[in-house]
């Protein structure tokens, strides 16, 4: 079957999460003997992907990234466009056209576009053959955009997205309807977005993980580090390091001195890189292999307040052998083994608390992070992930619709 992906970020093995979950979905259906194709946007190739990536794929086409967006440009997107600003920053003009002639030109037999976004390139577009059509749901943005006006109250951004609010669910689930097939994370995200569109057709496929190529050693010795990794062109991952570093690090950092909080990840803001300034705290930015950081680090934080969806850091952080301190929001998807695979923590005290806990026990931290490393190899293996998604993929195309 020949598949062609659509995705706004490189697929890459040692990315981050997204790119993550996009690279082992290419592997997995290539391996099943799928000819597959790319179309993404990208800031360049690097060794990595010429030697993991581009072997798996039939044909590559990599568009430069669109410039991120000034603040300014951001508000004027919300009063202007009424909602229609939703997936503006992958909106490139001459990408439809170049969606229809590479379906044109390789006879695909389905598209699959990996986020949301990339499924505009897939809706009423005039270039576009005929062709079996998949958008996969990383992020339900209706429900991001409700969960935070809830976190940050009534503040003049989200009053200006309260205004756009029902032109933003009217565009999302248009996008999803026109859809042969939408694919989400977890259950959870399912349920979401039935609730808005109880006729979509959704199925759930985990992110499976690649648990043996991840470090096994537990005894090793740690770093004094705290580790958050994250996408920061998406504002819950800019939410969730901004509040852990103004009003969690600080307690943590007076009881333990030597301990050092880094930020890993791309597209850092100005906002974000200022708190370099805030003593211990270590922005790195875009690391090209971030594995041996994850191993090493003694406590991965993931203090998601706001957005859907799956945090697939989580499990690799799980599968690197790093005890975990989330949110309820950011652990969705995960089974509910709080203290034994994970802890669970949704206000400054208690996650102060829970990482103190593992920062001081050294036994139970290995124990929660042996415990997490089982619950990955049994509830998110690679072999069950990869068929599930072979089968709805087989099923869409075979469809008669």
């Amino acid at each position: 079957m020949k598949i062609l992906f659509l995705s706004k970020l490189l697929p890459h093995p040692r990315g981050v999460s997204g790119s993550t979950i996009v690279f082992n979905r290419i592997r997995g259906l290539a391996e099943r003997g799928h000819e597959i194709s790319l179309l993404s946007f990208s800031t360049g190739e690097d060794d990595e992907f010429r030697k993991s990536v581009r072997p798996l794929l039939a044909g590559v086409e990599l568009v430069p990234e669109p410039a991120p967006r000034s603040p300014a440009r951001r508000v004027a997107s919300h009063m202007l466009t009424r909602g229609q600003h939703l997936f503006c920053e992958v909106t490139c003009p001459e990408l439809y056209a170049r969606v229809g002639a590479m379906v044109e030109r390789h006879r695909f037999h389905v598209v699959i576009a990996e986020f949301s976004a990339m499924g505009q390139y897939l809706y009423h577009n005039p270039f576009l053959p005929a062709v079996r059509r998949i958008v996969s749901c990383h992020e339900c943005r209706t429900a991001s955009y409700l969960r935070a006006i809830q976190v940050h109250g009534w503040t003049p951004r989200n009053l200006m997205r309260l205004a756009a609010f029902r032109n933003i669910r009217r565009l999302e689930f248009r996008l999803y309807r026109n859809a042969d097939h939408v694919l989400a994370l977890t259950h959870q995200e399912r349920f979401r977005l039935l609730t808005h569109a109880p006729d979509l057709r959704v199925s759930v496929i985990p992110h499976p993980v690649m648990i043996d190529n991840m470090a096994t050693d537990l005894n090793m010795e740690k770093d004094d580090v705290i580790l958050f990794v994250g996408y920061f062109q998406l504002e819950p991952n800019r939410d969730a390091v901004l509040w852990f570093a103004r009003s969690i690090w600080p307690a943590l950092r007076r009881r333990f001195p030597g301990l050092e909080f880094h930020v890993i990840g791309r597209r850092v803001t100005p906002e974000i890189a200022e708190l370099s300034k805030i003593q211990g705290v270590r922005v790195l930015g875009e690391l090209d292999d971030i594995r041996m950081r994850l191993s090493r680090a003694k406590v991965f934080v993931c203090p998601i307040r706001m957005g859907s969806g799956f945090r697939p850091k989580i499990l690799e952080a799980m599968a690197a052998g790093v005890p975990v301190v989330a949110t309820a929001m950011a652990a969705e998807g995960l089974p509910v083994w709080n203290g034994n695979t994970h802890f669970v923590a949704d206000s400054p005290e208690r996650i102060t608390k829970a990482v103190s806990q593992l920062l001081t026990d050294p036994e139970l931290g290995r124990t929660v992070a042996r415990n997490a490393r089982n619950m990955v190899a049994e509830k998110f293996c690679w072999k069950t992930g990869m068929d599930a998604l072979d089968r709805v993929v087989r099923e869409v195309v075979q469809s008669d619709r």
